[in-house]
């Protein structure tokens, strides 16, 4: 028995659950989850009954010769795990920028685009601030749907924030943004991770931020632009990274790029940051997650997708991995990708 099959069980020995909320109590990834469920489903371990999922009484008794008992919940109800509190200043950030972050422009599929919520983004500067990366910093961002660059601009911490983006909507509004309120600091320009990184951008920056998405081609490509982006030994970086589509397997190819890059990994906060996906629209569309599932799945009830912060340091000047390129939907696509549209 595996380690997605027993959190199946004792979550399910607590409370029923539905499929939505049972991705949050374990941490396999979303094909292995998939296929788990599907074969408790067959061995008449669990059962489904009014959108929720309940261990069979075959089920209860595999669970207790596993030694399992029933889940019980030790995350902090403060900082909901995620070791920083929003007080202070950053009370006012959060209340900030609520306001501007519900203006923006909606997340399109074309560019595999997924809000965090509002607390994440807020949670994330936080942490940044905590760990020395943020005050007097020059930080540099690939990517900013979820407009991290203007929570840090509503800090007046950062000495220059700079924002390469691919959409032109959100390049239009994060520029927008900065002009209205006299950010002079913060400067986003429209930029395909895919192309090179500009001279005048490489060797600049101190810490840099990115959500990036998690094919190994895309996330080798996304750390390799950063890195170059980065002054050297003692910079700093921040990315997401799930468990939902990306198995150990591809943890470990990350990880191992990651001290070949001359990175080490400071910190790792689990289910740091919560997504809020589409919900009708996600259950009617073509994600393998949808298609592949044991039955028709239900709207979703919760913010199910979530996906850990993780921070770098440089141990010695970054060193740039050979890369190839990946074309159309590869650079968002492979075969853990079961919450990216194939198409």
């Amino acid at each position: 028995m595996d380690q997605t099959e027993k959190q199946i069980l004792r979550a399910l020995m607590a409370k029923p659950r539905t499929f939505w909320q049972l991705i949050r109590e374990q941490d396999g990834y979303l094909a292995r989850y998939v296929e788990v469920i599907g074969d408790m489903v067959s061995r008449g371990l669990i059962h489904n009954r009014d959108d929720h999922l309940y261990l069979t009484e075959q089920g209860q008794r595999i669970a207790r010769e596993q030694g399992l008992t029933p889940l019980e919940q030790v995350t902090c109800p403060t900082c909901e795990g995620k070791t920083v509190t929003l007080e202070g200043k950053f009370t006012r950030v959060r209340d900030e920028f609520g306001e501007i972050a519900r203006q923006r422009p909606p997340a399109i599929a074309e560019f595999d685009q997924g809000y965090v919520d509002i607390t994440s983004t807020i949670a994330r500067v936080a942490v940044m601030y905590q760990r020395g990366d943020l005050e007097n910093q020059n930080i540099f961002l690939i990517g900013d749907d979820d407009l991290t660059s203007i929570a840090i601009a509503l800090t007046g911490m950062a000495k220059r924030i700079t924002v390469l983006e691919v959409d032109e909507r959100l390049v239009d509004f994060i520029g927008g943004v900065a002009r209205e309120r006299g950010w002079n600091n913060l400067t986003v320009h429209k930029y395909d991770v895919r192309h090179a990184l500009p001279a005048e951008l490489q060797g600049r920056f101190d810490t840099f931020l990115i959500d990036p998405v998690e094919t190994l081609p895309g996330i080798t490509l996304f750390l390799s632009r950063c890195a170059q982006s980065l002054k050297g030994k003692g910079s700093a970086g921040y990315f997401g990274l799930t468990h939902l589509e990306a198995s150990r397997d591809k943890w470990y190819a990350i990880q191992k790029l990651l001290l070949d890059m001359n990175f080490v990994i400071t910190d790792i906060i689990h289910n740091f940051q919560e997504y809020e996906l589409e919900r009708e629209g996600f259950v009617a569309k073509n994600y393998p997650l949808v298609k592949r599932a044991f039955k028709q799945l239900p709207v979703p009830d919760v913010n199910w997708y979530t996906s850990n912060f993780i921070r770098l340091e440089a141990v010695a000047k970054p060193r740039i991995p050979d890369m190839e390129i990946p074309a159309g939907r590869a650079f968002y696509f492979d075969d853990e990708a079961y919450a990216t549209l194939p198409e």
